[in-house]
């Protein structure tokens, strides 16, 4: 399941929130009724285009009868309230059901249909609506169409009153509840299983999801949107007009979708206003303003094929990347006597081909054989500051942050997050320094990086990993070595809100344990992208040249874990089958939780001394 948090956990709640608050009080701001009128024509133009994104974006269903759905709910609420006389608020509410009735009966002709022949058939769909409009001319008016349609009224209030500062409000409404169902129905079950016929049509359909039953939903629910949205229109510019079938309303609003970024709920929103007010804008350019506006929406669609939204998102991942930078700077420059003081000396930058990294390191001493900490996900080597007061007496210490994270610097997210760049990084700072055959520990992506590590035939005397599932195949193995949970989901996102990144912090420590602060402020600062890139090259991996390692025993090898583990299956663990584990079984140490050397240092400490002792003593420089 993906993860997929509240809204208002989210990093959009806030934005969401000042947009809102400015749409709020725009209308008390600017009193023209002109500029109240192109915000109405924005609110509508982007309920259409948002639901279209449900059936065509979500969906993958090309239907090109979407303004067909807008002009049935344009024409129903015309002919009911009008004609009929039913109540004007009724027909907004009876409406959609018109328009979804509609939707139905095109989507039998189509369930069986891919591609080219669905647009074909649902622009013929659309076309003979038209063509009933025209010859029902009793009705609807012909070729004419219908006017004086009966506006919106509250008792004796006209929603056109004030500046028609009425409609502005409705139309701000159906865009609020508009964007609620699209955000409801994305996140739920009927959601997934549409995405799933989208993604991967055959797989979703052995998993259980109807084809068939999925895609009258999908046409039924994008055709509720549009036809209020229709009835709405009709009843704030009290004329159905045959132009809503044509081409240029349908290229204005399909523009909008491309825009805006197809598959988003706020692109298409985001471009409704941008098209609607740049055109308007361009006003008085005459007919250069449709090739300007043109050639506009064909750069931003060419520069940026995921629309508006994808190049927001592009802005917020560099601004993300360049907050957690800054951090890092800062910390370089004004917090280093703070890490000297955990950690029992100062740290050193030292430049691999993988971007400047920031080490720690006891120093040489005779005698002293090298152990060296690999540290994990959004963490940093001040995590294992326990590990540098109960061993530096015994052994040289090295500890290294991983590049974006700690106070090393953020570097090339292709190139430089990821397992064999990390491992790369350790090998390097192992020459530099000189440790000979130091013995590994790696904590979580840690551990996969020290078994990265060993298997790429860099010197090594023993092997120790924690909170580490070993994996023979991704994903396959996946399900059965780690525990079920969305916040599994939280390691590979690239941008974590507040809530996100002290539920992080507190699956690896609890909050108010004694180490809580630094896991949290090791989370604060990572790069978003190292998280994304290193979970995605997760399928890039050499895992049975990982699994040949354990299953052949040719390095000594030890597994510690926390009892309290919330992600690894411990299960799993004890029954992979290894050929030289240190005790013959996995060890655990009581209450340890993900980073037992954390929360437990006292009993983690013991252990992981009696098995360099034991099984895996380093070999001197």
């Amino acid at each position: 399941m993906k993860y997929a948090p509240p809204f208002h956990h989210s990093n959009g709640l806030f934005p969401v929130l000042v947009a809102l608050a400015v749409l709020l009080v725009l209308p008390l701001v600017f009193t023209d009724t002109y500029v109240r009128h192109i915000l109405i024509l924005v609110f509508v133009y982007a309920i259409l285009a948002s639901s279209w994104d449900l059936s065509l974006g979500y969906g993958g269903v090309f239907n090109f009868a979407h303004i067909a759905f807008f002009a049935i709910g344009l024409y129903a609420y015309g002919i009911g309230a009008k004609i009929v006389g039913i109540d004007p608020w009724i027909m907004i509410l009876l409406a959609p059901a018109v328009a979804v009735a509609f939707a139905a009966l095109l989507a039998m002709p189509i369930l069986r249909l891919e591609g080219i022949y669905v647009i074909l058939v649902t622009i013929a769909a659309a076309q003979l609506v038209l063509k009933i409009v025209v010859s029902q001319s009793d009705f609807t008016g012909g070729t004419s169409g219908m006017v004086m349609l009966p506006r919106l009224t509250m008792g004796d209030y006209r929603l056109t009153s004030d500046g028609r500062i009425g409609y502005y409000y409705v139309a701000l409404a159906l865009l609020g509840l508009s964007t609620i169902f699209l955000y409801k129905l994305e996140r739920s079950a009927l959601g997934r299983a549409i995405k799933a016929l989208r993604d991967n049509k055959y797989y979703a359909i052995s998993r259980g999801v109807s084809e068939s039953r999925i895609r009258l939903f999908t046409l039924c629910a994008s055709a509720v949107l549009p036809g209020m949205a229709g009835a709405f229109y009709g009843s704030y510019v009290r004329v159905a007009s045959p132009d809503v079938f044509g081409l240029t309303f349908l290229t204005l609003i399909l523009s909008v979708l491309l825009v805006g970024g197809v598959s988003t709920i706020w692109g298409p929103i985001i471009a409704a206003f941008v098209v609607t007010i740049f055109a308007e804008v361009l006003a008085e350019y005459g007919a250069w303003r449709d090739i300007i506006i043109a050639l506009v929406i064909i750069g931003v669609v060419l520069v940026y094929p995921g629309g508006l939204f994808a190049g927001l998102q592009e802005l917020w991942d560099f601004a993300d990347s360049r907050k957690t930078a800054l951090i890092a700077a800062w910390r370089r420059r004004f917090r280093s006597a703070s890490r000297a003081a955990l950690m029992g000396s100062g740290d050193r930058m030292i430049s691999t081909s993988h971007g400047d990294i920031s080490v720690f390191d006891t120093g040489p001493g005779p005698g002293k054989p090298a152990l060296l900490f690999i540290h994990g996900n959004s963490s940093c080597k001040e995590a294992f500051h326990n590990q540098v007061k109960a061993f530096s007496e015994k052994y040289r210490i090295v500890a290294f942050d991983l590049p974006g994270h700690g106070v090393s610097r953020n570097c090339d997210p292709r190139a430089d997050y990821g397992y064999e760049a990390y491992a790369k990084i350790a090998a390097e700072i192992v020459e530099k320094l000189e440790l000979g055959k130091p013995a590994v520990f790696g904590w979580s992506l840690g551990g996969y990086v020290a078994l990265e590590y060993a298997v790429s035939g860099y010197p090594i005397s023993a092997l120790a990993i924690c909170g580490t599932s070993p994996l023979g195949t991704y994903p396959d193995d996946m399900p059965a070595a780690y525990i079920a949970s969305p916040h599994m989901e939280l390691a590979g996102k690239r941008f974590h809100s507040w809530k996100e990144k002290r539920t992080y912090a507190a699956k690896t420590v609890p909050s108010g344990a004694p180490n809580a602060e630094l896991v949290r402020q090791s989370v604060w600062r990572t790069d978003g992208r190292a998280r994304e890139q290193t979970v995605a090259k997760m399928k890039t991996v050499d895992w049975p040249r990982q699994i040949r390692l354990l299953r052949e025993g040719a390095v000594p090898f030890a597994m510690i874990n926390g009892t309290e583990d919330p992600f690894i299956n411990h299960d799993y663990c004890a029954a992979f089958g290894y050929a030289n584990i240190w005790r013959g079984s996995p060890q655990n140490v009581d209450g340890g939780g993900h980073a037992p050397f954390l929360a437990n240092p006292d009993e983690f400490n013991r252990v992981l001394g009696a098995f360099l002792e034991e099984g895996g003593s380093a070999s001197e420089q």
